[in-house]
């Protein structure tokens, strides 16, 4: 198990960055249930997160992610107690010929936007993906989310495809979604 646990600040904000706990459930939920409201470039349609999981499995799988060895879930949590923002990193270690990839998502809260939050969960999961001698993390974006494309961007990651209607919204409509990859070789 990694464990990871560290003060930052940032413009006069402080949170505490740490793996996800098991006891962090509750939190997870409201964490949630105010990012899938709050922008149409996550996964899921608002109320979605709720529907697909009990307080108890959410535990469950914090619990299971703070136990493995090929997983960094970290929070970002306010003076509060708050989650401010999430970064998992997934090793893919099923196969040999994929186990130097990693893939990689990332949500932070509107409230906490460009406060250098999400760089920081970056940066610490790199130097995971580092320690665990990964050599290309990878992931997917909707080709709308500019503020996420430039912090991706610069960061190292490049675009290496496009996803064609890959997301579909509730109103019908369709995105794009790009494939980046970053690689540390």
């Amino acid at each position: 198990m990694s464990k990871y646990q560290e003060s930052f600040e940032t413009k006069g904000q402080f949170f505490l960055l740490r793996n996800a706990e098991e006891n962090d459930a509750q939190k997870m939920f409201e964490f949630m249930r105010h990012v899938d409201g709050e922008t149409t470039f996550l996964a899921r349609e608002p109320g979605e997160f709720e529907a697909s999981f009990s307080l108890e499995s959410e535990a469950a799988l914090l619990k299971s992610w703070s136990a493995g060895e090929d997983k960094l879930f970290l929070v970002a949590e306010t003076k509060s107690g708050e989650i401010a923002a999430t970064c998992g990193c997934t090793r893919n270690s099923g196969r040999r010929r994929t186990r130097h990839l990693a893939e990689i998502a990332v949500s932070v809260r509107q409230d906490f936007w460009r406060m250098g939050l999400g760089r920081r969960l970056f940066q610490i999961q790199f130097d995971w993906c580092r320690q665990k001698e990964i050599e290309k993390l990878c992931l997917t974006v909707d080709t709308e989310n500019l503020r996420a494309l430039g912090l991706y961007l610069s960061l190292g990651f490049v675009v290496e495809g496009t996803l064609k209607q890959q997301a579909k919204m509730s109103d019908g409509s369709y995105r794009d979604l790009y494939t980046m990859g970053k690689f540390f070789r």
